[in-house]
């Protein structure tokens, strides 16, 4: 486990964060719910669920959770070393979430592989079986670790189909890990990462300009690959050129640098956002200051980014 000693501000904010509360529940609830008694989980906490592979899960509701609204689900993913109480703690979006009319999941860490993403992205599903959600409003998020997991089922062939949104902090991809993957449907993304992230030094910024183009946002682009080898003997300068432009997209990406073509979000300090993305999906880019362990915090800005997802779906 990574030990630092925490901002005395977020762990207040952490102790009240992982309070239940109740949602206001509106008549405009576009979703078709479910039958009263079909889907036998319990309003509230319930703290030991277990996938088939024997990863364990705990699921919050809002203390007046009725069982005949969907509701969409926000599914978080435990950094390394720790596991669904401890990823609660450190996130501290029960309270938010809940408030919001969100169901809220946190799922045990996993060493991480493949495999192990697609085991936890399993997860989601369970939840369906016994609370009533909204399948088309299965939001992932998660911190280090926990965000991969999140962005890596955003991008897996048998998992791709089932975030409409993700919010991944810290994540642990960066642009060359992306570049041979496949682009998937236009999906939006808020994607946070630190300018002093020691651990994984300016991935954030690889990972959603690999995005923003998959989602055919306005991005910049870089002649940074030649695929003609120019003849022996002619001096065409073609290195040289490549070089430079390998060398300016280094400086576009630099920490505390605004990425090329995006705006300032209004009223949300420090995020970014792509223009002109394909379906209307949003791009953000949100980059912090703390140390790579440090969530965030941005748990307002996550929910209302992840309730304007949600209010375009379907329209």
């Amino acid at each position: 486990k990574t030990y630092y000693t925490p901002d005395a501000n977020i762990t207040e904010a952490a102790k009240a964060g992982v309070n239940i509360s109740e949602a206001t529940y509106t008549n405009d609830i576009s979703a078709a719910g479910c039958q009263p008694g079909a889907k036998p989980g319990e309003a509230g906490s319930t703290d030991d669920e277990k996938t088939g592979d024997g990863i364990h899960f705990s699921v919050r509701t809002p203390s007046n959770y009725k069982d005949t609204i969907a509701h969409p689900l926000l599914m978080v993913y435990a950094p390394a070393g720790r596991d669904r109480e401890e990823a609660e703690e450190h996130v501290y979006l029960t309270s938010e979430a809940t408030a919001a009319g969100f169901i809220v999941a946190y799922a045990d860490h996993r060493p991480l592989s493949p495999e192990s993403v697609v085991q936890l992205a399993e997860i989601p599903k369970l939840i369906q079986e016994k609370w009533c959600i909204d399948k088309k409003r299965i939001f992932l998020t998660g911190h280090s670790d926990g965000g991969t997991v999140a962005m890596g089922t955003a991008f897996f062939n048998g998992t791709k189909h089932i975030p409409a949104a993700i919010a991944p902090s810290a994540v642990g991809m960066r642009g060359e890990d992306l570049e041979d993957r496949n682009c998937v449907k236009p999906t939006s993304v808020m994607l946070m990462h630190s300018s002093r992230d020691k651990l994984f030094p300016n991935y954030g910024k690889e990972a959603i300009e690999w995005w923003a183009k998959c989602n055919k946002c306005t991005t910049k682009t870089y002649k940074a690959i030649d695929r003609k080898v120019p003849e022996a003997g002619k001096a065409w300068g073609w290195e040289k050129y490549y070089k430079q432009e390998l060398e300016q997209k280094a400086l576009d990406l630099k920490p505390g640098q605004p990425l090329p073509f995006t705006t300032p979000v209004p009223a949300v300090e420090g995020c970014m956002a792509y223009s002109g993305c394909k379906n209307g999906v949003q791009t953000w880019y949100c980059e912090g200051n703390g140390p790579h362990p440090e969530w965030p915090g941005r748990n307002k800005d996550i929910i209302d980014f992840l309730k304007t997802v949600s209010s375009g779906i379907g329209k």
